[in-house]
């Protein structure tokens, strides 16, 4: 077998022969050209890579085991569970088609809604994408801001601005257990949210239009529409059926 110094001689007598000149300062500008691009793109990939990953780790969640769910953790023994979990695939799957839709996991606690949710982040973390994804409690997020009004050192403060502003950024938000942060009853005995509640709800409403959003819940659509004004409801909750999962299963934690 021929040696690549021997190919590259009879190529360069070929050439020679054709009376066919090469430039070589320019072979090696355009070598250099895309070494240079070809270090752009390294440096921009790594770049999405970090910023995917800061903005998960950004998450406002009690407890940090609950950002490690993946769509496997989900139990189906019952086929209301095989549907709530192949719903929720499919609802990833848009996300990272490029739906900028928005998305309700209602039903009783302890049912997975939040799992499945989670899954969804995890999912797209996982894959060769952009997508920048983010969890946050709305209870602790609504206790964080009301710390932030007394805040004399701007320790809080700073916390809710970092935090308002990786929601405002992100591409998929969780909001985790929406009515909790306002009344842990249900039914008729249901009382509107406060105006300080309200107000920060609606600037995050408004932060997220035009942007993937799921949002869980114990709540009923109307119990939620008895909780807050008319304006929040029409910028976080679907009007779409197909973008509701309804947990129907039974509860989780007594598993």
């Amino acid at each position: 077998m021929e040696n690549l110094g021997t190919i590259m001689s009879e190529l360069l007598a070929d050439l020679k022969k054709k009376e066919i000149d090469i430039d070589w300062d320019n072979v090696k500008n355009i070598d250099m050209d895309e070494r240079r691009k070809q270090d752009e793109i390294n440096i921009t990939k790594r770049y999405k890579a970090q910023e995917k990953h800061r903005m998960f780790n950004s998450s406002l969640v009690s407890d940090i085991n609950d950002l490690k769910h993946v769509f496997d953790d989900f139990n189906t023994d019952t086929p209301e569970q095989q549907k709530e979990l192949s719903q929720a695939q499919n609802i990833a799957n848009k996300i990272y088609s490029g739906s900028i839709s928005n998305y309700l996991f209602t039903g009783k606690a302890g049912r997975g809604k939040t799992m499945l949710a989670v899954s969804i982040l995890n999912g797209l973390n996982s894959l060769n994408t952009d997508i920048t994804c983010l969890f946050v409690s709305v209870e602790m997020l609504i206790n964080l801001e009301r710390q932030a009004v007394t805040d004399k050192f701007n320790i809080e403060k700073h916390d809710v601005y970092r935090i308002e502003k990786c929601i405002e950024k992100c591409d998929v938000l969780v909001l985790d257990d929406l009515g909790s942060e306002t009344s842990f009853v249900t039914g008729a005995d249901i009382q509107p949210a406060t105006r300080f509640t309200q107000e920060v709800l609606f600037r995050i409403a408004d932060y997220r239009k035009n942007k993937a959003n799921i949002i869980t819940t114990n709540n009923t659509g109307s119990e939620l529409q008895r909780m807050y004004n008319g304006k929040i409801i029409s910028r976080l909750l679907t009007k779409k059926p197909e973008n509701v999962i309804v947990f129907d299963g039974k509860d989780m934690r007594e598993v």
